[in-house]
């Protein structure tokens, strides 16, 4: 098979993909030198995705590459599909074979880019001098704002003033939240806006190095990590205790960089609190923090989740002061998780049932070999409808449900404790599949997910079927894909159909646009 020239893969890589996503008619929004991609999932819109030319880096799901990587994430396409487009429908070179040295090729700018990205892009450049913006006379709207409308204490307040990483700026009147490195320099700084019209207005200072944010430094070896300066002062405000002894930091976002700086600097941390906020990208971020510090050795019981009852720590302070408050938010894909637990539950349980019946006629004439044929039929069933792109998922939900149904039944069959009765092994095995579910770990298209799942299919020959062991884990990889594609589904895929529909039919619409009439068809053809 021809495959893309190297050339060819480097010229698709220099696109501007600003100047691709406006075309395409996405929604950008020019913030400095860089645009952000405004976009919708399941967790609701997202500012998330920063783009500089032909860069990028999605600032929530902390990945970020070249446009022909964005191509594959963003709209799923396959790289063939990518290159294409990129290339204004140029083919593959002729002559290039495949080999494991071109695709060493292919893959290798991808992966070098991450880090590149997150120095040029998740932070402004390091080569644009810092300087703080010039401090006001007075702080009258500053505190005005912070206690009148985000009822902070006025204490709380001063004790950030006092030690200058707090002020209000000249020009504008802004909210100054400065960064500093341990000794107090002042490294970075974030504007925000008092107006009702533009309180969501917030921007990082030119020049601010990313990882240092807005902090108190304490002496004891406990530190609590917010998202934003007004959550981490609201949660001071809340707790109204002696509090000065232990540190707070704000990540200014969900970026761990201020995170992993702090703990450089400040080796007596221990307790580790993660305050962040009780919706989708704070739950997500939370456990992706959690695990990442256990990976450098901080002991998982003093690591910590700390949520608001609210959306946030002010949200809790409003609701403490009779102001009406954002509710939290769960994780959508958590949510659909425990539905479909609860569904497979209500599905065994009902013992009288067609399918129940069904199941039970097979496995007592054929034992495991019928849940694994089930499952291959299951499987090719659910591949052909994601082939189709069928915006009705019925058929590939209930093909997957009965993928996930069957791996558990296995699991539960090799793994046989007669002590309890059989309903409820089947509600702890899936219930363990539940607790251990990380919706960060979580970010595949469905193309991929099918063919994850077939590669499993394909190591299902490469062992005996009297190796119980390999069976177990074998079926249990199986139940952990089925369960995920399962809240895909019923989360994520009506969005990646849409953009892959969309795109599709926008190109057939060019395509028709661009081919001449049966007239002049006919006059080109003759000659005139």
């Amino acid at each position: 098979m021809t495959l893309y020239t190297q050339e060819q893969i480097d010229r698709a890589n220099q696109t501007n993909l600003e100047e691709y996503l406006q075309q395409k008619g996405e929604r950008l929004r020019k913030t400095g030198c860089e645009s952000v991609l405004i976009y919708k999932d399941s967790t609701g819109e997202h500012d998330s995705i920063s783009v500089r030319r032909n860069r990028w880096y999605d600032h929530k799901n902390m990945r970020g590459g070249y446009p022909l990587k964005f191509m594959q994430e963003f709209y799923g396409m396959s790289f063939r599909t990518a290159m294409k487009e990129l290339l204004h429908g140029e083919e593959p070179g002729p002559g290039r074979k495949k080999n494991k040295e071109n695709e060493k090729n292919v893959r290798q700018p991808e992966k070098a880019v991450v880090q590149e990205n997150q120095e040029r892009i998740a932070c402004p450049s390091e080569k644009t001098e810092f300087i703080l913006p010039e401090k006001d006379r007075n702080m009258k709207r500053l505190f005005a704002y912070l206690l009148q409308k985000r009822f902070l204490s006025q204490s709380v307040v001063k004790c950030f003033v006092e030690q200058k990483i707090l002020y209000q700026e000249k020009e504008h009147g802004n909210i100054v939240f400065v960064g500093t490195d341990r000794e107090g320099v002042p490294k970075s700084a974030c504007r925000k806006s008092t107006a009702d019209r533009t309180q969501d207005f917030r921007i990082a200072v030119a020049g601010s190095d990313c990882r240092y944010s807005f902090c108190w430094r304490g002496t004891s070896d406990k530190l609590y990590v917010f998202e934003a300066a007004i959550d981490l002062m609201s949660f001071i405000t809340l707790k109204n205790d002696d509090w000065k002894s232990d540190s707070f930091l704000a990540l200014n976002g969900l970026s761990p960089k201020p995170l992993y700086r702090f703990l450089a600097d400040q080796r007596n941390i221990r307790e580790i609190f993660l305050c962040l906020d009780h919706d989708a990208a704070g739950i997500e971020t939370s456990e992706k923090l959690k695990d990442s510090l256990m990976e450098k050795g901080y002991a998982a019981d003093l690591v910590t989740y700390c949520c608001p009852i609210y959306k946030d720590w002010n949200e809790q302070l409003k609701a403490e002061h009779g102001m009406e408050a954002v509710l939290p938010q769960s994780h959508p894909k958590k949510a659909a998780y425990n539905t479909a637990v609860r569904k497979l539950g209500i599905l065994n349980a009902d013992t009288e049932s067609l399918y129940m019946k069904w199941r039970k006629q097979g496995h007592e004439k054929s034992g495991l070999f019928f849940y694994l044929d089930q499952i291959k039929r299951d499987f090719k069933q659910a591949e052909k409808a994601v082939r189709k792109r069928d915006t009705d998922t019925k058929l590939l939900l209930a093909s997957i449900l009965r993928m996930a149904d069957l791996s558990i039944c296995m699991m539960c069959e090799i793994k046989r404790d007669d002590t309890l009765p059989e309903l409820t092994r089947y509600q702890t095995t899936i219930q363990e599949l539940e607790k251990a579910y990380k919706p960060y770990l979580d970010k595949a298209r469905m193309d991929r997910r099918i063919q994850e799942m077939k590669e499993e299919m394909e190591r299902l020959e490469t062992f005996s079927f009297q190796d119980q062991p390999s069976l177990f884990v074998w079926a249990k990889n199986m139940a952990n894909m089925a369960m995920r594609a399962i809240i895909y589904v019923e989360t994520e895929y009506p969005q990646e159909l849409e953009r892959k529909n969309s795109y599709a039919e926008q190109k057939t619409k060019e395509q028709v646009s661009e081919e001449p009439d049966s007239t002049e068809q006919m006059e080109l053809e003759m000659g005139g």
